[in-house]
This record gives structure tokens, C-alpha cells and sequence, in this order.
């Protein structure tokens, strides 16, 4: 697996939700362009954000990673 995956599904993942980037972040209660730095491949999220990131797409880690 590689750090590509986990920004498509994020993406995938938010797009199927109705949600833009911006509006995720700031959900998430970060700058508006963070979901867009992870999208891009400038950043990646820790675990405790990825956790976040995972209840904010109602999904749970295992099936988070289900697709690969």
C-alpha cells in the first residue's frame, strides 16, 4: 500500500458523502486547505486525524483499507 491509496479513498470517500474538501476541513476544525493538502500529496494525516477523518466519512478503518 502506498501513501496514494489512502489520498484517493479520502477523496473517494468524501465525494460519495457530498462533501468539499473545504468543508471537511473545516469540520475537522483545521485551515480550509488541509483535506486539499492531503488530496494533493503534500501531507498526510496522523493516526489520531486519520481516526477523525474515518468518523467524519462514517467508516471504520477496516473499511477504510476494504478496497485494496
Amino acid at each position: 500500500m502506498d501513501t496514494t491509496f489512502i489520498r484517493n479513498r479520502i477523496t473517494e470517500l468524501r465525494l460519495q458523502k457530498g462533501v468539499s474538501e473545504y468543508k471537511m476541513s473545516m469540520d475537522l476544525g483545521h485551515s480550509k486547505s488541509y483535506i486539499q493538502s492531503i488530496s494533493s500529496g503534500k501531507s498526510l494525516p496522523s493516526l489520531s486525524e486519520f481516526l477523525y477523518i474515518c468518523e467524519y466519512l462514517e467508516v471504520t478503518p477496516e473499511l477504510f483499507f476494504e478496497s485494496i
